[in-house]
């Protein structure tokens, strides 16, 4: 291989993972008005954190077992707001450090960093609602069935 065809094979390696990266992320403009960068997400992306609460993680093994695609984060957030605040809490704080691309989340805040706790809950629920919109999709579907899904 010559010199040239080396430089044109690394030059499209950096430009496949540009346009991967690229078709990964988001523009999202939160309630608060910061409009940020935000990479698709699954659960399995978000289980492998480590830092869901174990109710999730527990839902999650259920969905599994049920043979379930998605799992619905706002009906998952909804229940824990009225059992447990702290670890519906800590779901918005995971899914919003492992969605987020740009700011990225830092321990202080300065030009290219925001702090979690800077973020209003509005715009981490926001983000949450990007990160669920697989979920969205299959309820509107269902719910304009008029078969049960198990019958289509």
């Amino acid at each position: 291989m010559s010199l040239d065809n080396l430089k044109q094979s690394e030059n499209q390696k950096r430009t496949n993972l540009a346009q991967w990266r690229l078709s990964r992320t988001h523009p999202l403009d939160l309630p608060s008005g910061l409009s940020v960068l935000v990479r698709d997400a699954d659960m399995t992306d978000l289980l492998l954190t480590g830092k869901l609460p174990p109710v999730i993680i527990n839902m999650a093994k259920e969905a599994a077992e049920e043979g379930k695609q998605e799992i619905d984060l706002e009906k998952i957030g909804l229940e824990m707001m009225e059992k447990n605040s702290q670890d519906f809490l800590q779901m918005l704080n995971t899914i919003t450090s492992a969605v987020l691309v740009e700011p990225q989340i830092g321990e202080q805040s300065d030009d290219a960093h925001i702090t979690l706790a800077e973020l209003p809950m509005t715009d981490k629920i926001a983000i949450m609602d990007f990160t669920n919109r697989g979920a969205e999709k299959i309820r509107s579907f269902r719910e304009s069935s008029d078969q049960p899904v198990s019958a289509i």
